[in-house]
């Protein structure tokens, strides 16, 4: 046997029903003032040494990028130059048995 219950309620009405508190005057105070606080310090921002801590750091970071890359490859390139010449030894000295 299966009962199938459907409420229809706005979440606000859920909410209540639940018994939780109504903080909606509490979230459009917060709202409020996060919205002047972003005001206030959106006119203190100076653009120009912001755009320019971005791009020295998005340089810094790219260089820093393309090093490990760099290494990276060369660890590879190393490791296959070994292994050839440890293969070509093997081979000759097979070879000469």
């Amino acid at each position: 046997m299966k009962i199938k219950i459907e409420f229809d309620l706005t979440p606000q009405e859920f909410r209540q029903s639940l018994g939780l508190p109504d903080i909606a005057g509490l979230q459009d105070e917060a709202l409020s003032l996060l919205q002047s606080r972003l005001g206030d310090d959106i006119g203190k921002i100076e653009m120009s040494s912001l755009v320019e801590n971005w791009f020295t750091q998005g340089l810094a970071a790219s260089r820093k990028v393309q090093e490990l890359f760099t290494a990276a490859v060369a660890e590879v390139l190393d490791a296959e130059t070994q292994t050839s010449a440890t293969g070509a030894r093997d081979t000759a000295k097979k070879n000469h048995d």
